[in-house]
């Protein structure tokens, strides 16, 4: 019987297909917007067409599908686009293959046991020797998401994720009182869409001209010459770094906070490292502790995909 396996990791903006003959095995990379095909049904009907697989049965074992929202009973809708998947439905798109239904952040957990030095670039230093205990993903992007890989035994892993995104983030400096009035949750200052304000409240604070919305990826680009933009930068490692220790502290990942999303990935360019690790060794009683947790930017491409090609075969 064939061991390939389609493999899917569908977010807000963009969703990434591949397929794949075994673990850490990626081929027929595609990447297309989401908001380019009216389902996710479409979407990989398109890729199969493209790729000139051929009927799936023939040639594909299962599906693993990874989607930015919960997923209930086998099915996710994505909270930051209008797609619903269904499991059933995909099956059927496939011809009877069996397919699994993952949370996206899922996918990058089960990556977390796997990752080579190469894998990663180190946000800063550590003192002395790491500690030994679980990892988490934090993903940066379109939203906000995290994933633990729980170290059950020395060789044994599970993965949990949630929605960390929606926890509530409140100011704790008079500076960011006078920022962060326009959110709640941490997704609202941490996401593409939300640095974006975080720019432009920060102008408002400062009274430094017009309070136009602008892209992450801009405000990144002028970080070096417009202090509006710098300051945003500087906040956001903060605050980045408050919430990663904080996720550390709650899921007891003392081997380490692994950082991934196209918005991480760019921030690492002009992050204040400084400022991320102090916030992230921030935690009272747990400071010194918190000295001896490494943090790092995943920058092995595609790291959900990947994931993906390390998971259990579907069940029947």
């Amino acid at each position: 019987m064939s061991v390939r396996r389609i493999v899917a990791d569908v977010g807000g903006t963009k969703s990434r297909f591949a397929i794949s003959a075994g673990p850490g095995d990626l081929t027929e990379i595609r990447v297309y917007p989401t908001a380019g095909q009216t389902s996710f049904t479409d979407a990989l009907a398109a890729y199969v067409r493209e790729t000139g697989a051929g009927p799936a049965q023939s040639w594909c074992r299962d599906a693993h599908i990874a989607a930015a929202g919960p997923v209930d009973k086998g099915t996710v809708r994505l909270t930051n686009a209008a797609w619903s998947i269904s499991a059933d439905e995909v099956s059927e798109c496939l011809g009877g293959v069996s397919v699994m239904l993952v949370n996206d952040l899922e996918a990058v957990g089960l990556l977390l046991p796997h990752l080579q030095p190469s894998d990663l670039a180190p946000i800063g230093g550590v003192v002395g020797a790491t500690l030994v205990g679980s990892r988490i993903a934090v993903n940066v992007g379109t939203g906000f998401g995290a994933a633990t890989a729980v170290r059950v035994r020395d060789a044994t892993w599970a993965i949990a994720a949630g929605e960390a995104g929606h926890m509530s983030l409140a100011p704790s400096t008079a500076e960011e009182a006078a920022v962060l009035g326009f959110g709640r949750t941490v997704e609202d200052f941490l996401s593409g869409a939300g640095i974006g304000r975080l720019n432009t409240a920060g102008a408002r604070a400062a009274e430094a001209g017009a309070a136009h919305e602008r892209t992450a990826e801009a405000i990144f680009a002028d970080a070096a010459t417009d202090p509006v933009a710098a300051r945003t930068v500087q906040m956001l490692s903060r605050l980045l770094g408050r919430v990663a220790g904080d996720l550390v502290l709650a899921m007891a990942a003392w081997d380490g906070a692994f950082l991934c999303g196209s918005v991480a990935r760019a921030w690492l360019e002009v992050a204040d490292i400084g400022a991320f690790r102090a916030a992230f060794e921030d935690k009272g009683a747990m400071r010194e502790r918190m000295t001896h947790v490494p943090t790092f930017a995943i920058i092995a491409p595609e790291p959900a995909l990947l994931g993906l090609t390390h998971a259990a075969p579907c069940a029947g």
